[in-house]
Parts: structure tokens; C-alpha cells; sequence
């Protein structure tokens, strides 16, 4: 007996070792498979192209060995980069099967990698849908999902309402991504979300705001020189332009001209120059005026590779108006194209200067009709200017009212569908209330019969032994 239990026990390991192996490998395969998708992941500075042929491979890989939990991982994670190169064919096509795949099998990350690129298509192609997308996305905040990830969903959170022109909410998730991201010490995602509010915050002409963002960009990269350096500080000085803040201007200015000097950066010196001829020529500070415009000049002329910008030309024409070399101005005037400038700081200030150059010029020359039509036009560009950002907000609070609307006829269909249940629950239980009442009636009717034919059959059964009682005693 126990030589025969020996055998069996044999034969057991023997088919345990060689059917357990290939699934054994398999898992190991599987697993690496999720580490070297992990791998990509982690690679950020990989370029896109390359970045999707790596994931194409491992798709290969994962498809041979019908590994579908890693297949589906890998799906999702290629619809965000194929959406963030703005594909979106994939996304169109395969995201709802990956999506509800990866519900089932409770893959958090897979779910906001699908929802991340569906997110990107629908502010494009269906704003509507959106508002789906952003709440399941905010769902997942509370799940099991690395603090990375959670701070890219309110990144891309933050995107997508900015297409959609949602921009108080844009700011408030960029808001919480920007301080996700400075926790984690993901600098770089945290400049490009700071990047993304000064953007939006201009275009809103918060300019008192968008200062506060870029101070905590200058901040961080005191240590930044080069053309980074000079692009953070130029871009500090056009906002402060903006919000006509030409006494801090100055400061910043000539902070910049000074670093500048030490390091034998003209393109520096030249941008801290013409910021600071801009500023005294808002101020009519002349005599600085003429100081830094031959400067400018004579760096223009030793230096071919810097060139004029817009606003310089447009100073300088302020400056020939207030000097009376007013031919000089009129002809330089004439030869400015106004056009889009390279953003819509430069635009505004640009737009502004040469407006007020009209009137100069026209009041200058003593043109009432002149006058009249230059301050007309600037007015309407003030105007239109008011009524642009004005839009913004009032389509925010337009979107605002209709999304309350929408959240408050759902309320009211899942209410009245939460009455109906309940009424249809006491409908039944009334029923079977009542059924129940029937069946305990009949029960009872059944027990009085029974109970009545058993108190005759024993009075009978009584009456039968009195009578043979008295009979035998007859």
C-alpha cells in the first residue's frame, strides 16, 4: 500500500514540474514584459516616435504570448502618447474596449492612461463629452495610483479645459498640479504647468497673477544663466509693461543689464536696454530716453545678430513725436506693419504703443479730425480688448450655469428613478402583505374547521361510550 502511494506521489511531481514550467515562464515573461513597459514610461525624455516603436514591440511580445492583463497595460498606455501627438484615430477606435477592460480587471493606471487620451480627443472633436471624462478622471484620484500619475490627470485636466474654454477651472487644477508636482520634485512638469498658467492668466490680462507665476520661475532658476536666464527676465519685464509697473521694471532692468555686463551677454545687456527705454519713455524721461536709444543703436551696429524688436521701433517713434522731428516719426510710423505678434503679450503691448503714437502724432500736427479718429480707434481696441476677456469669463460662467443644469436634471432623474424603486418596493410589499393576510385567513379558516370536526368527533366518540356504558349496566 505505501509502495503504491510512493508512485502516485512521484507521478504527481513529475506532472506538476513539466506542465507548471511553461506557466511558471509564461508569468516570468509576463512580468518582465510590465517592467520594461514600466522602463518606457519612466524614460520622459525618449522622443515620441521612438518611444511608440518600443511600445509596439512589447505589444508584439505581449500578443505571442497571449498575455492579455499586459497587452491591455500596453494599449492604453500607446493611446496617450499616439493622443499626445495628436492621433487620435486609435483613441477613436479602441479606447472604450481598453477602457472597460481595464475596469474589469481594476488596472488604476490603465484606466487613467485610456481616460488621459480620450480626455484629449474629446476637447477637440466633442466638447460634451468631456465634463464624463473629467469626472471618472477625478475618481480615480482616490485610488491606488502613484502621486505622479494623479498630479498628470490634474495637468491634463487643466488642458482640457482650456480647450474647451473652461478657464477658472483650467487655473484651479493647474493650481493643484503645480503644487503635486513641486512635492514629488518634478521640476520639470512644474515649470511647464507654471508655463501654461502665465499663459492663460496674459490672455486674461491678470497681469498682477501672471507676475506672481513668473517671479516663482526667476526664483528658482537664479542660478539659470544663458538664453534661459535672459527669456525668464525678458518675459518678467513685458508682463510688468503690461501692468504699467515701470518704477519695479526699472529695478529688474537694470539687475539684468548688470549680470548681463558680467557675463558678456550683449543679447542680455540689448534686452535690458530696450525694456529700460521703454519704461522712460512712458515715464517722459527724455533725457534717458535719448541715452538708451543710442545705445541700442550702437549695439545694433556692432552686433549684426541682434535684431529690433517691434516695440523698440514703436519707442522710438514716441520719442521722435516728443522730440518734434515729427517728419521723422510720421515716415517710421508709416514703415511699421502691425500684425500677430510671436504671443499675445507682445501683440498687446505692441497694439497699445502704436495707437498712442497715432495720437500723438495727430495732436502733434494739430489734426482735430486726425485726433478724433486715432482716439476712436483706440478706443474700440480698448474695447474689443475688454469685451474679449469679458467673454472669456462670461462663456466660463455660461458653461458654469449649463453644467449646474445638467448636474441638477440628473439629481432630479435619479431621484424620481430612486421614488419609483421605493414605490414599486412598497407596491410589492403591500402585495405580499396582502397575500400573506390571505394566507394566515385561510389558515385560520382551515384550523376552525379541523378544530370543529375534532370536537364533534370526540363529542361523538363520548356519546358512543356513555351509551355503551349504560347499556352494559342495563
Amino acid at each position: 500500500m505505501e509502495a503504491r502511494i510512493n508512485i502516485w506521489i512521484i507521478v504527481a511531481s513529475f506532472i506538476v514540474i513539466f506542465c507548471g514550467q511553461p506557466a511558471q515562464a509564461q508569468a516570468m515573461k509576463e512580468s518582465q514584459i510590465v517592467t520594461r513597459l514600466n522602463d518606457i514610461i519612466r524614460a520622459k525624455n525618449t522622443p515620441a516616435n521612438l518611444q511608440i516603436d518600443q511600445v509596439n514591440e512589447l505589444l508584439a511580445s505581449a500578443n505571442a504570448l497571449h498575455a492579455d492583463a499586459a497587452e491591455n497595460a500596453i494599449l492604453a498606455y500607446k493611446l496617450l502618447i499616439t493622443a499626445q501627438q495628436e492621433n487620435f484615430e486609435p483613441v477613436r477606435s479602441m479606447a472604450d474596449e481598453v477602457l472597460t477592460t481595464a475596469v474589469r480587471r481594476q488596472d488604476y493606471r490603465s484606466q487613467a492612461f485610456t481616460l488621459r487620451a480620450k480626455l484629449r480627443y474629446q476637447a477637440i472633436a466633442s466638447p460634451d463629452d468631456v465634463e464624463s471624462s473629467k469626472q471618472q478622471l477625478l475618481g480615480l484620484l482616490s485610488r491606488r495610483l502613484s502621486a505622479e500619475d494623479k498630479a498628470q490627470i490634474l495637468f491634463d485636466i487643466g488642458v482640457a479645459d482650456i480647450q474647451t474654454g473652461n478657464v477658472m477651472s483650467a487655473l484651479e487644477y493647474f493650481n493643484q498640479a503645480q503644487e503635486a508636482f513641486w512635492a514629488q520634485s518634478n521640476y520639470v512638469s512644474w515649470r511647464e504647468v507654471l508655463n501654461q498658467q502665465i499663459e492663460l492668466l496674459v490672455a486674461m490680462q491678470w497681469f498682477d497673477r501672471a507676475l506672481e507665476k513668473v517671479r516663482q520661475l526667476v526664483d528658482f532658476s537664479k542660478d539659470v544663466g544663458g538664453e534661459a536666464g535672459i527669456a525668464l527676465h525678458d518675459k518678467l519685464l513685458a508682463i510688468m509693461a503690461a501692468d504699467n509697473q515701470w518704477q519695479d521694471m526699472e529695478t529688474v532692468a537694470l539687475t539684468l543689464l548688470e549680470e548681463s555686463a558680467e557675463s558678456g551677454s550683449i543679447k542680455g545687456q540689448f534686452i535690458a536696454g530696450y525694456w529700460l527705454m521703454h519704461a522712460n519713455v512712458q515715464q517722459q524721461n527724455m533725457d534717458l530716453v535719448v541715452r538708451w536709444n543710442r545705445k541700442i543703436e550702437d549695439w545694433l551696429d556692432e552686433h549684426p545678430q541682434l535684431s529690433a524688436p517691434k516695440l523698440y521701433t514703436l519707442n522710438k517713434i514716441t520719442y521722435l513725436i516728443e522730440s518734434g522731428d515729427l517728419s521723422a516719426a510720421k515716415s517710421l510710423q508709416a514703415s511699421v506693419t502691425m500684425g500677430n505678434e510671436e504671443d499675445v503679450l507682445l501683440t498687446y503691448l505692441t497694439t497699445r504703443q502704436h495707437l498712442l503714437n497715432q495720437v500723438g502724432l495727430a495732436a502733434a500736427n494739430n489734426n482735430i479730425a486726425g485726433i478724433t479718429s486715432a482716439y476712436e480707434e483706440l478706443i474700440a481696441w480698448m474695447d474689443a480688448e475688454r469685451n474679449r476677456v469679458l467673454s472669456l469669463t462670461m462663456d466660463q460662467i455660461s458653461q458654469d450655469f449649463a453644467a449646474m443644469q445638467r448636474s441638477t436634471q440628473r439629481e432630479i432623474l435619479s431621484l424620481n428613478q430612486t421614488l419609483e424603486s421605493e414605490k414599486e418596493a412598497v407596491s410589492k410589499e403591500a402585495t405580499f402583505n396582502n397575500l400573506l393576510i390571505v394566507i394566515v385567513g385561510l389558515l385560520m379558516g382551515v384550523i376552525a374547521v379541523l378544530s370543529y370536526f375534532y370536537i364533534r368527533l370526540k363529542n361523538q366518540k363520548h356519546s358512543t361510550r356513555r351509551r355503551r356504558s349504560s347499556r352494559s349496566r342495563t
